[in-house]
């Protein structure tokens, strides 16, 4: 009786032992999480020519987080999904922005349809992103006029 008394208290420590080295190891489960931010998108629909509209897209600033020295990759602007603009950069890292960038952008006005709503989204990533592209800001929806006044 006293040898499975023994026995069975060297188990329970033994047990008790296994659970503490577990959670004293553990690893933390790692989320992706985004490093690249924005100052903010702005947006709107106007009337160009007659059955014709454009979206405008005020310019903005990219925040890269370079605490881990990564620089920006690439970002897209889209409307309702779609990608509207896309910009990446150099293949060689060391032409690539880092920190505040506020990129110059080739159009600010693209085509839409009139009498359409939209939202505008503005999208990034890092080097430390690996392939993900987050959503780092959007406009609120918005509705193309439909006619001339």
């Amino acid at each position: 009786m006293k040898k499975a008394l023994s026995f069975a208290t060297l188990f329970i420590l033994v047990l008790l032992a296994t659970v503490a080295a577990l959670v004293a190891f553990r690893q933390e489960k790692v989320t992706a999480a985004p490093e690249v931010f924005q100052s903010g998108v702005s947006g709107g629909c106007y009337i160009a020519a007659p059955d014709s509209c454009k979206i405008h897209v005020d310019p903005f600033t990219i925040n890269v987080d370079d605490g881990n020295n990564e620089d920006l990759v690439e970002f897209q602007l889209r409307a309702n999904g779609a990608i509207i603009y896309q910009f990446k950069t150099d293949q060689n890292a060391d032409y690539r922005p880092a920190g505040d960038y506020t990129p110059a952008l080739v159009a600010q006005d693209f085509a839409a349809t009139c009498g359409e709503t939209y939202e505008v989204e503005l999208l990034a990533r890092d080097e430390g992103d690996g392939e993900i592209i987050y959503v780092v800001g959007s406009t609120a929806e918005f509705t193309c006029p439909s006619s001339v006044p």
